[in-house]
């Protein structure tokens, strides 16, 4: 039977375990955020988009990424503004903007010849075929994200949990916010091209969540967030060569399974 090491010894795996690590990491450290903003419903709605950009893209004939950044651009701006004064909720506005985009997908598949099948993919994500030159890109605009939030840490915790305080010094919360919307949408579109919508929006929330549970704060969580979404990548890479199974769902599987683990032994700690 082939072991972990036999199956990074092969080229395209070992290509494919640094693409879906890179984006799963990623995803992972801005899901803490996602998480404790309560914002899933924002990863939700900004995935959604950017699936729809690439519907656009594929039938106006344009490079998929431009799309996924373009609809992904329009939902940071849409998302971060307050529309009405308290009399409609934010989250109606984000759950809006889901439903427009999921229809507006479908609409454009229809009327895309290749669209379905490039669709699909999408959807459920195919890591094994992300190419050299598309990871090149990916990395360089991961660092640029993982520079600003090393830069400015303090300024986006603020913003995102006293933001009230963080006026009082003179912090921009409104700007912040924005940012950490426009990284959070970088991170999905890029991700999206990598790993698919599923194990995009998995890679945002259980990761996190299981960091959460183990270490209770949030600083320490960012840091071990995505060494718990590199790990289920890299057994479900393995898993999908083995068993012949789709490298997508045996991620998230094994994502779900490590947060139950944590959750349990979290629960075992305290009772001890």
């Amino acid at each position: 039977m082939s072991t972990l090491l036999d199956t990074f010894r092969i080229d395209f795996m070992r290509h494919a375990l640094l693409a879906g690590s890179l984006a799963a990491a990623m995803c992972a450290y801005l899901g803490v955020y996602v998480v404790l903003r309560r914002m899933v419903f924002v990863g939700v709605a900004l995935a959604e988009m950017s699936s729809a950009g690439v519907a656009l893209a594929l039938l106006l004939g344009v490079a998929p990424m431009l799309g996924a950044l373009g609809l992904m651009l329009v939902g940071v701006a849409l998302f971060s503004v307050r529309w009405t004064a308290r009399k409609v909720p934010q989250d109606t506005f984000i759950g809006i903007g889901y439903a427009v985009a999921a229809a507006l997908g479908i609409l454009l598949i229809a009327k895309s010849a290749k669209g379905e099948a490039h669709m699909l993919e999408l959807l459920y994500g195919n890591v094994l075929t992300a190419a050299p030159g598309e990871t090149l890109q990916m990395l360089t605009v991961f660092a640029g994200v993982a520079v600003l939030h090393v830069l400015f840490g303090k300024e986006f915790l603020l913003a995102s949990f006293d933001p009230d305080w963080g006026e009082t010094i003179g912090v921009r919360v409104r700007l912040w916010n924005v940012l950490l919307y426009l990284t959070i949408g970088l991170a999905i579109a890029f991700s999206i091209r990598a790993m698919g919508v599923l194990l995009t929006f998995a890679m945002l929330t259980l990761p996190a969540a299981g960091a959460l549970v183990v270490t209770g704060r949030m600083r320490q969580a960012l840091w071990v967030s995505p060494l718990l979404a590199i790990l289920p990548i890299a057994l479900g890479l393995h898993i999908s060569l083995v068993g012949d199974l789709p490298p997508a769902a045996a991620a998230v599987m094994l994502s779900f399974l490590l947060l139950v683990a944590c959750a349990a032994g979290e629960r075992l700690r305290r009772r001890a």
